[in-house]
């Protein structure tokens, strides 16, 4: 069980958004295979789920303002899931660590101006999916 209430219940909801009908995943390797009756959520490979950021936090904060509740404070949470492991990150020059590591995807190029399309969040897919197994 994980200490802050915000990052548990954040991580509660990348896995309700997840197994939802709407809510879809590519694998990196089928990048084309867009579902346009759903809403893209992000990529995933063997090692790797790679949330678009600016998707999976309006959708917390389209629920916890439905239920009342202020939006989380994602710095922190991210602070948190890298504490634990959970998610990938980048170490930059200034010893600084980026929290949205760049990954290409397909064809993708990075682009000097465009580098947050390209930034996911990117979650250790064997401690996401064991974190609520241990909580069985």
């Amino acid at each position: 069980m994980i200490d802050d209430r915000e990052t548990c219940c954040f991580l509660h909801i990348v896995k309700n958004v997840l197994s939802a009908d709407g809510y879809y995943l590519l694998p990196v390797k089928d990048y084309e295979d867009i579902q346009p009756d759903k809403v893209f959520m992000g990529y995933y490979d063997e090692k790797y789920i790679y949330l678009v950021p600016k998707r999976i936090v309006q959708f917390c904060n389209i629920a916890l303002e439905y239920n009342g509740l202020e939006p989380f404070n994602m710095k922190r949470i991210l602070e948190n899931l890298f504490a634990l492991d959970l998610i990938k990150v980048h170490w930059v020059l200034s010893k600084e660590v980026r929290y949205r590591p760049q990954k290409r995807v397909g064809k993708t190029k990075c682009s000097v101006f465009r580098k947050a399309d390209n930034a996911y969040i990117t979650l250790n897919r064997s401690r996401f999916e064991n974190f609520f197994k241990e909580e069985q």
